[in-house]
């Protein structure tokens, strides 16, 4: 065959490939066992597209609509989920705000008997759920999928809110071999467009003059003229969305498009500015009754305040008297939000309520206590980051409370909380804080101070090669917030044994507990042990890593390079010191050598010192975390550090018999 002939059918074939179209469904497609990419998808999109536009009615103006397109490949047992799409979509603060989804031509394509087979969806396929008063989603399950169909669907939503567009997300959990999204808007309609991500996108602009018909309201068919802004917004082959160690919410570096309305402009009228500041967002927040009147209750804790929290206390123990009253007397019943629920005398009565009613009692008897406090808005961990102001950018409150020129801030729906420790959901960045005059401030929400652990270990090595001795460890502020949560619910005795288990099998004796419950202070344990084997014999020689049981053999940052941000949620420190009597008639042959590690800025610092006197050996160790967050730039240099702690951990002492 003429060889360009075959060039021409080559590309003829990449071309039909690349249409990405509905419908058309290949045998190849169905008979391709696994992700050319990505050996290890379950499942894959083999395109996603959407397209944003605007219609003009005489009753409402303009409305938005955005249709997508979804075609997607199941892999493996594992990839029949994604035959489950959800699609969640705003109801709303009222009527005129709300959004409607409606799916069609979804269809399941199946190879039976070397025959392409379709099954398309009915009605019963499609479920709504109400997930708040504010959000719905509908839910699609396409029928008859099994491992190697490929099914396809579409979906509109209908919005007269056009304030904020859809989302489009170009990443997902499984790979996306084709995602597009195209917006054909009015150019009066200027948006702020948000790209997340670290994918470069393709972007191309275009404006074109355009006509609409529409009846007026005398069923006359009118035309309106305008200028029309087409983009379009195109990635190829994205990988998976992959979770990563020490990462804040993996939604925050979804690939992803976001356009919030910021003006419209009109010949011979003044512009119209829509986009609004967090400063504007928590204003009207505050102003909004359910906020404002439920925030003011007063009257039904006033007599239980005063036989709970007496006059005669200091400022500071008077606030943490209220604290805990609040902490005891409520149960929080799981729902976030910062607007009350059911209303803060019906929670205080029921002693349970949402994190808004909680939080709206202490701050309330806080006030009432003639104390400076104050809600301040949040978005937690889970809820991620927000792009530009807007009231989904929060879904939580808590309370700030002014003292001898300090802010503390406070949680009451956590047992383990106490001033200025948070529960770890709500340690996300910035939160805003609101005043009933209408002024607001950014407060920092991450800790500044270390949160340490510090371990002493002090004991004697047998010539037989068992380690008897005792342990003590200090754990203050996040650190004993994180033990407390992690002991709720265990006896002491599943405890101990769990710490046997995961140090190897040692025997502990004589353990205890300090302060599990007086959250303001540090917890300490102590307990006796021994460790029957922690010696290699090798001839007349004993080998031991330096931290004995303690020992962190493993990185947990593996990737040979990371894309995304590291996330410590809070500045730590891990401090251990071990003293160590070794056996009569040994002396030290080799002992690995100090170290002291810090990253460019002395965001991290690693110490080891090690050092013998006779027949003691005294081992020094700290890992101290000083920043909170490190740039995938300075991965390599966090990741040495890693690696060199679990080098040392590992390095052995050696002993000798003294001839």
């Amino acid at each position: 065959m003429n060889k360009y002939l075959l060039l021409f059918l080559f590309f003829s074939l990449v071309s039909n490939a690349q249409k990405y179209e509905m419908g058309k469904v290949s045998k190849a497609e169905l008979l391709e066992k696994q992700h050319p990419l990505d050996s290890t998808a379950i499942a894959a999109f083999l395109f996603k597209k959407a397209r944003t536009y605007f219609y003009y009615t005489e009753n409402k103006g303009f409305v938005s609509e955005t249709e997508f397109e979804i075609k997607i490949k199941i892999y493996s047992k594992e990839g029949l989920k994604w035959a489950n799409y959800e699609v969640p979509y705003y109801v709303g603060w009222n009527e005129l705000n709300k959004d409607n989804v409606y799916f069609s031509e979804a269809v399941t394509y199946n190879l039976e008997n070397d025959e392409i087979k379709k099954t398309k969806l009915n009605s019963e396929g499609i479920l709504k759920v109400n997930l708040n008063e504010y959000w719905s989603k509908k839910t699609i399950t396409m029928p008859n999928v099994k491992v190697g169909s490929v099914f396809e669907f579409k979906y509109k939503i209908i919005s007269e809110n056009i304030s904020k567009l859809p989302d489009f997300e170009f990443q997902d959990y499984i790979p996306v071999n084709y995602a597009k999204f195209t917006s054909e808007i009015p150019v009066n309609y200027q948006y702020k467009t948000m790209l997340r991500g670290y994918l470069q996108v393709e972007h191309t602009s275009k404006d074109e003059n355009f006509s609409q018909s529409f009846n007026d309201k005398y069923n006359q068919t009118k035309f309106l003229n305008y200028l029309l802004r087409k983009q379009n917004y195109i990635l190829k082959n994205v990988p998976k969305l992959e979770e990563e160690s020490f990462i804040d919410n993996i939604e925050n570096y979804r690939s992803k498009l976001e356009n919030e309305l910021e003006l419209i402009v009109f010949p011979e009228t003044e512009p119209r500015k829509f986009s609004e500041t967090w400063d504007d967002i928590a204003k009207n927040i505050y102003a909004n009754e359910k906020f404002k009147d439920e925030l003011n209750e007063r009257n039904y804790f006033e007599k239980d305040l005063k036989i709970n929290v007496s006059d005669t206390l200091s400022n500071e123990n008077k606030i943490k008297s209220i604290l805990k009253y609040v902490k005891l007397r409520m149960k929080w019943d799981g729902f976030y939000g910062y607007f009350p629920k059911n209303g803060v005398k019906e929670a205080y009565q029921e002693r349970t309520g949402n994190i808004a009613e909680i939080n709206f009692i202490l701050i309330s008897m806080l006030n009432h206590a003639r104390f400076n406090a104050n809600p301040v808005l949040l978005s937690t961990r889970r809820n991620g980051t927000a792009p530009f102001p807007s009231r989904d950018g929060f879904n939580y409150v808590i309370a700030a409370v002014d003292i001898d020129g300090k802010q503390l801030l406070l949680d009451a729906t956590d047992a383990n909380s106490a001033i200025n420790i948070l529960p770890i959901h709500c340690l996300n960045g910035i939160g805003r804080l609101i005043r009933q005059n209408g002024t607001s401030e950014e407060i920092q929400l991450n800790p500044s101070f270390l949160s340490k652990n510090t371990t002493m270990i002090q004991g004697k090595l047998e010539s037989n090669g068992s380690f008897k001795g005792k342990l003590r460890t200090s754990k203050t502020d996040y650190l004993a917030f994180d033990f407390r949560d992690d002991f709720a619910g265990l006896s002491v005795e599943s405890y101990v044994e769990k710490l046997e288990k995961d140090y190897n099998n040692l025997v502990i004796s004589e353990y205890k507990l300090e302060n599990e419950n007086a959250v303001d202070k540090p917890i300490v344990e102590s307990f006796s042990f021994v460790e029957a084997n922690s010696c290699e014999f090798i001839g007349s020689k004993m080998l031991f890593n330096p931290l004995l049981f303690l020992t962190k053999s493993i990185n947990p940052l593996k990737a040979e390079t990371r894309k995304l941000p590291i996330d410590f949620i809070f500045p730590q420190s891990d401090k251990t010191i071990i003293n160590i009597t070794i056996p009569a008639g040994f002396e030290v042959e080799y002992l690995p050598k100090s170290i002291i590690m810090a990253t460019p800025d002395n965001g991290a610092v690693y110490k080891f010192s090690i050092q013998s006197e006779k027949n003691k050996i005294q081992i020094t160790t700290s890992l101290d975390l000083n920043s909170i967050f490190f740039d995938p730039q300075e991965y390599q240099d966090i990741k040495k550090i890693f690696n060199t702690v679990a080098e040392k951990n590992t390095e052995k002492i050696i002993l000798k018999k003294i001839e």
